[in-house]
């Protein structure tokens, strides 16, 4: 695929992923990596469609789901199969707090799927907010 096929899958990604689209799965490769800072409590590197979609589903209760999430995209590069993107993810907490973090994402992509991606964000701040509410307010 071209650089520019790449991005646009990547911008597909994050157009399903604020919407909740159930077609995420059909975008990621069977032998999939997700990889998650070790500071976060989802941390290390995920291996596979099914690991990474456990990681995904275990994310989703962190967020109230009657509320939209809104992925801001400032930035995409690409160059080949890499594709990387700055994005600013604002929601609700489950907790009912609104929620904003930066987020910069370095994805793989091989014949038209995510086949790894490294997801750096500040951890405190998501610790605090998704995590630990209480210490948030504290």
């Amino acid at each position: 695929m071209s650089t520019e096929a790449n991005k646009a899958l990547i911008r597909t990604y994050f157009s399903m992923m604020s919407s909740g689209d159930p077609g995420i799965p059909d975008l990621l490769a069977d032998d999939v990596t997700w990889w998650v800072p070790q500071s976060s409590p989802l941390a290390g590197l995920h291996e596979g469609k099914e690991a990474v979609l456990v990681l995904m589903g275990s994310g989703v209760d962190l967020y109230d789901t009657s509320s939209p999430m809104e992925v801001q995209i400032e930035e995409v590069v690409a160059e080949g199969e890499s594709v990387c993107v700055q994005t600013v993810i604002q929601a609700t907490t489950a907790g009912g707090e609104p929620y904003q973090n930066h987020y910069h994402f370095a994805f793989r992509v091989r014949e038209g799927r995510i086949v790894a991606v490294k997801e750096y964000v500040d951890t405190l701040y998501a610790q605090r907010m998704l995590f630990d509410p209480q210490a948030a307010r504290g």
